[in-house]
This record gives structure tokens, sequence and C-alpha cells, in this order.
């Protein structure tokens, strides 16, 4: 899979908050690392296809997750 470069003006939509962008950011590079993205209610779920295998995650899964989807790596403020 390649990697892609997002590119946002943040000063040409002044009405866009920090936690916008950032979520933004965040759904952005998950979905470039292959996640389905599914928003109910207030709540976003995340899904990944494994090969139809079930996988059991570490405790740390999470965090690692919320990190590797934060890096700011696949876009360009």
């Amino acid at each position: 899979m390649s990697t892609k470069s997002l590119e946002i003006p943040t000063d040409q939509n002044p009405q866009l908050s920090k936690s916008q962008l950032k979520k933004m950011v965040f759904i952005q590079n998950a979905l470039e690392k292959g996640w389905s993205i599914k928003k109910s209610n207030d709540s976003y779920i995340f899904t990944k296809k494994h090969e139809n295998r079930r996988e059991i995650f570490q405790e740390d899964y999470l965090e690692t997750f919320l990190i590797s989807n934060f890096s700011g790596d696949l876009v360009n403020l």
C-alpha cells in the first residue's frame, strides 16, 4: 500500500477547531491503513478485516492504535 500525503490548509477554514482537525487527521490515517469507519450516534466504530481470522489483542493494543493513527506522517498541516 502506497503512502499518500494529505494537505489541509488550516488558514482557509477558520471555522474548523483544533479538536475537529485532530479528529479528521486520526480518521484519515486509520482509513489509509485499511480500517473501515462507521459512525453510530456519537461513537465511531473501527473495523478491519483480518483474513477471517479471529485475533486476540493485547491490553496495550488500543494505546498503540491511537498513537499510530494520531501520528502526522500521512497529513501535512
